[in-house]
C-alpha cells in the first residue's frame, strides 16, 4: 500500500449524497465506466442505471462491470444482468454458483470435497463497493445499487451508509487492482472449464495479477495523465488496499487494520451493520482501552437488524452479534445500536485524530478471512474531523448498551475454537492466546458459527 499525496475527496455521508454525484458523474461519461458492487436490487434504481449504462454503451463508452454472482442471485437480477451483454457490456460474477463442482477423486473423500466447496459458496464472495468513470473519478464505500441505498437521508427506512468521491492519483491504483480483477475473472471464465479450482487456478495465476505492468500495456487507453488539481483544492495523501483472502492467499486489511488499532492513542470509532469481530480484534479492542483509548462501537438494534438480508437472516445476524457483546462490554468497549428503521450499513473507521478508512470491510469474520474487500485509508486531521462530527450525529440516533442491564445470550462468541485462517495473520501480530492455541492445533477449518457469516 502506497499513500498518493494528491488526490481531492468530498464526504459522501448518505445515500442521497452518494447517489447525486453516481448520477452526474455516469451522465458525463465519455470513454469508460468500470464498476464493481456486492449486489444489485431488483428496483428502479438499479433499472435506471442499467438503462443508463445501455446508452452510454450504445455511444460507445467501454463499460466492465464485476459483481457477487451468488448474492445477485438472491435479488433475482441475474437475468438483466445478462442483458447488458446485448449492448456490448462486459459482465463477470464471482464465485459462481455453478463453478467449482466437480470432485477430484485422486484428492480425498468426494463428499468432503462437495461439503468444502458448499461452505466456499457460503463464505467466499465478492463484496466490493465502488466505480471508476473515466479513469478519473472514483466514487467508493459501502453502498450498493438499489432503491434502500439511493434514499438514504430521504425516506426514513432507507439506509445509513457512506461513500466518497475522489480524483487524483489514488484513482490509478484502482484503476489497476479493478483491471487485475476483471482480466483475472475473464481469464478463469475460460480455465474453469478445464476442471481446474479456484485455489489452484489463483495460486497458478499470481505472476500475471501482480504485474501492474502487464495491466498498462493490455489497457494503455485507462491510464491518462493525471489531471492537475485546481489551486483552491487541498492536496490530500489517501492509500487504496485491496483484501483479496482467497484470490491471492492474504489477509491484507485485516493485518494493516491490527496494525493501526495496535498504534492508537487516544480513540477507537467504528461502525458497521453487525459487531461480529474475530477474537484477535476483540483482544487488540480489549489492550487499546486497557492503555486508555476510547472505543465506540455502532451496529444495529434488534429492529433495524432486521431489514438487511433476508430479514436479518431471520433474526441470526442480530442474536450472533450480542454473542460477542459480553466480552466487548466487560472490557470497556461501548457499543451503540442504531435506533432508525432503516439498517446501518456505513463502514467507517475512525482512530486518533488523523486517520480514517472507508470502504465495504466489516467488524465481522467474514471481512477479516473470506471477503474480497476495497477500503481507501485518509491521512488527513481536518478530513478525519469531518468524519468524527458525522459518527457523533449517527450516536444521536443510537442507544447506548447497558452492560448491567442487557441481556446476555447464553453463548459466548470467544470461547468459540479458531478458524484455521487465524493462520494466515501476520504472525507478528498474533496475540498470545491466539498463538497459544494455533500451535496446540486448536482450530477448525470453517466452524459451524461461521457457516454462513454473510455481511
Amino acid at each position: 500500500m502506497m499513500f498518493r499525496a494528491h488526490n481531492n475527496i468530498r464526504f459522501l455521508p448518505s445515500g442521497s449524497a452518494s447517489y447525486a454525484v453516481r448520477w452526474a458523474l455516469l451522465e458525463q461519461a465519455r470513454s469508460s465506466i468500470h464498476l464493481v458492487t456486492f449486489s444489485f436490487m431488483k428496483d428502479e434504481t438499479t433499472k435506471k442505471l442499467f438503462a443508463l449504462l445501455k446508452q452510454k454503451a450504445q455511444a460507445g463508452v467501454k463499460v466492465r462491470i464485476i459483481y457477487d454472482e451468488i448474492v445477485n442471485r438472491t435479488t433475482f437480477i441475474i437475468p438483466l444482468i445478462k442483458d447488458l451483454h446485448q449492448y456490448g457490456i462486459e459482465t463477470y460474477g464471482y464465485n459462481s454458483l455453478k463453478d467449482n463442482w466437480n470432485i477430484n477423486f485422486k484428492k480425498g473423500h468426494p463428499f468432503k470435497q462437495l461439503m468444502l466447496n458448499v461452505k466456499l459458496k457460503l463464505k467466499q464472495h465478492f463484496h466490493e463497493k465502488y466505480f471508476i468513470v473515466d479513469n478519473k473519478h472514483l466514487v467508493i464505500g459501502g453502498i450498493n445499487w438499489g432503491d434502500k441505498y439511493a434514499y438514504g437521508g430521504i425516506q426514513p427506512k432507507a439506509w445509513r451508509d457512506t461513500d466518497v468521491y475522489i480524483t487524483g492519483e489514488v484513482v490509478q491504483d484502482v484503476q489497476d487492482q479493478f483491471l487485475s480483477d476483471f482480466e483475472m475473472q475473464k481469464t478463469w471464465q475460460i480455465l474453469k472449464h478445464t476442471k481446474i479450482q479456484y485455489a489452484a487456478f489463483a495460486h497458478q495465476y499470481q505472476t500475471i495479477y501482480k504485474d501492474i505492468s502487464l495491466r498498462r500495456h493490455q489497457y494503455p487507453e485507462c491510464f491518462d495523465p493525471i489531471p492537475l488539481l485546481h489551486p483552491e483544492q487541498r492536496s490530500i495523501p489517501i492509500a487504496y488496499m485491496a483484501h483479496k483472502p482467497y484470490d491471492e492467499n492474504e489477509l491484507k486489511l485485516t493485518n494493516y487494520l491490527l496494525e493501526k488499532i495496535k498504534a492508537a492513542q487516544k480513540r477507537i470509532y467504528w461502525g458497521c451493520h453487525g459487531i461480529r469481530p474475530p477474537r484477535i480484534f476483540a483482544e487488540y479492542f480489549k489492550d487499546a482501552v486497557d492503555r486508555g483509548v476510547e472505543i465506540k462501537l455502532i451496529t444495529n438494534s434488534k429492529k433495524s437488524s432486521r431489514t438487511l438480508m433476508v430479514n436479518g437472516l431471520m433474526g441470526w445476524m442480530y442474536w450472533e452479534c450480542t454473542k460477542h457483546y459480553k466480552y466487548l462490554l466487560e472490557h470497556g468497549i461501548e457499543i451503540y445500536e442504531w435506533q432508525k428503521p432503516g439498517a446501518f450499513h456505513s463502514k467507517n473507521l475512525i482512530i486518533d485524530d488523523d486517520f480514517v478508512s472507508i470502504g465495504s470491510f466489516n467488524i465481522a469474520n467474514g471481512s477479516s478471512f473470506h471477503h474480497s474487500e476495497s477500503n481507501i485509508v485518509i491521512q488527513d486531521q481536518a478530513f478525519c474531523q469531518e468524519v468524527y462530527e458525522q459518527f457523533l450525529t449517527d450516536l444521536k440516533d443510537c442507544k447506548q448498551i447497558d452492560p448491567n442491564t442487557f441481556n446476555y445470550p447464553k453463548v459466548n462468541a470467544f470461547d468459540r475454537i479458531l478458524h484455521e485462517r487465524n493462520k494466515m495473520i501476520r504472525p507478528d501480530l498474533l496475540t498470545p492466546s491466539i498463538r497459544q492455541d494455533l500451535a496446540e492445533g486448536k482450530f477448525k477449518d470453517f466452524p459451524l458459527y461461521e457457516f454462513i457469516d454473510i455481511s
